[in-house]
């Protein structure tokens, strides 16, 4: 089987979508990296519970997700 092909945005698109409502913002560091700091509007889902809970936390699956785990640098 193929490996999915998944796109990647630069920093600075980020940012520039940052109000848009249309993209999704990710933090799948573990829950407490995510209040220590974060993107202003991001959801935490840690990588450990994405199978868990990716269904209810995620919009419909063909949404703009930005997916981030790294810190600010």
């Amino acid at each position: 089987m193929a490996e999915a092909v998944v796109p990647r945005i630069s920093r600075e698109e980020l940012e520039e979508r940052l109000g848009d409502p249309t993209l999704t913002v990710v933090n799948v560091l573990p829950a407490e990296a995510w209040r220590a700091k974060r993107i202003p509007g991001s959801l935490s889902l840690p990588l450990a519970e994405i199978r868990a809970r990716a269904s209810t936390v995620l919009p419909k699956r063909n949404a703009d997700i930005a997916v981030y785990c790294a810190s600010d640098t």
